[in-house]
């Protein structure tokens, strides 16, 4: 994934491997928005449009065979225009969300599942890292999942309080940051992390829930898109490794770089430069010059071709950056496309999409170069 090292380099790299006490990181939103009962007498349900990609079969089937480095390799789709064009078009998605009838266990955790943003690939991902590090990993995509659930509920499957709690997680709104924790002997902790609703993404009786995805999860694409984050553009390289192709807690290094980018944007902003900061980024290069991604986000360069349209380039896995599930998932669908960034190519008041798993697609504006 990332560019040829020297072989002190690597030698230094699995160093770092062998004597860092770090853990394998996956973090993702578990969303009640991505599902709406639609009648409680029936005990149905609406979740997310397929059209918009979030249970790729494919995927599924990659899981299956245990063909985790198919997750590197993603061809463009070629819907892409049309499926951008109606995901500015809020009407596009009117009446066509499927159903999900809740009458017994197994369709709730259906249900369950469909709030869990990109749960698959997300899966893949920490297969692919947990064989890169050489770590053993007995946990199925099933079983992830019922660890999940059992999290939330705060509960283990099986006891007496356990069906009554999945019951009542099925009503709740409250959206979480879920993140997931392996260690290098393959044990498994999580946590959950309330999240904060913007009242501008809170559905509503006339927003089905492709709408509110949409809104919350790809807002970044929208003409009308109501999140703009401050960028800051690192005039320090960091090193391409394992630690920023695959997510860690191995993070020093993203650390050291929000530290700078606090200075920057309260400089901007013109507050103390130790204030707390919010709804801002910071992007790296690597040593060859080359964008690499964000502290907290992939990213991609809001460019036009020569008719005018924008498109959306986002830095190559070989720059050394996050193969994240975000990332992923744009490219999987066609909405954004590979390519090489050199650093010094960003300007104050360029506008750039920033993405995870967490906060989706947002927009961002370089204000200062640091």
């Amino acid at each position: 994934m990332i560019a040829p090292k020297t072989d002190l380099e690597n030698q230094d790299e699995e160093n770092a491997i062998a004597n860092s006490n770090f853990e394998v990181l996956a973090t993702f939103r578990y969303d009640p928005g991505f599902t709406r009962c639609i009648s409680s007498k029936d005990k149905k349900f609406e979740y997310v449009d397929p059209r918009l990609g979030l249970r790729d079969e494919e995927i599924r089937q990659q899981i299956t065979n245990g063909d985790y480095s198919c997750y590197l390799r993603v061809e463009r789709a070629s819907s892409s225009a049309k499926l951008l064009k109606d995901i500015r078009l809020p009407d596009a998605w009117k009446q066509r969300c499927k159903t999900i009838q809740c009458h017994h266990k197994e369709s709730i955790y259906s249900l369950i599942y469909e709030r869990f943003f990109l749960l698959d690939e997300q899966y893949q991902r920490i297969r692919l890292a947990l064989s890169y590090f050489k770590i053993d990993f007995n946990t199925s995509l099933s079983d992830l999942f019922r660890l999940l659930v059992e999290n939330l509920v705060k509960c283990k499957e099986g006891t007496a309080e356990y069906d009554e709690k999945i019951q009542n997680l099925i009503s709740e709104k409250q959206c979480y940051k879920m993140r997931v924790l392996i260690s290098k002997t393959g044990s498994i902790r999580m946590e959950a992390v309330p999240l904060p609703t913007a009242p501008i993404l809170e559905p509503t009786k006339d927003c089905d829930v492709s709408t509110y995805f949409i809104n919350t999860m790809l807002n970044g694409f929208l003409s009308r898109c109501s999140i703009n984050w401050d960028v800051v553009v690192s005039s320090e390289p960091i090193n391409g490794s394992a630690f920023t192709s695959f997510k860690t807690t191995s993070r020093d290094h993203y650390t050291r770089a929000r530290a700078r980018m606090q200075t920057a944007v309260n400089k901007v902003r013109g507050v103390k430069p130790t204030c707390p900061v919010s709804q801002c980024e910071i992007l790296l290069p690597n040593k060859s010059g080359q964008l690499m991604e964000g502290s907290i986000t992939n990213v991609a360069v809001i460019q036009r071709d020569s008719s005018g349209t924008e498109k959306y380039v986002t830095p190559r896995l070989t720059s050394g950056c996050l193969c994240g599930t975000m990332r992923h998932y744009l490219l999987r669908l066609g909405f954004i496309e590979e390519g090489d960034i050199k650093i010094e190519s960003l300007s104050i008041g360029d506008k750039v999409l920033l993405f995870n798993g967490v906060v989706g697609c947002i927009r961002g504006t370089i204000k200062t170069k640091y």
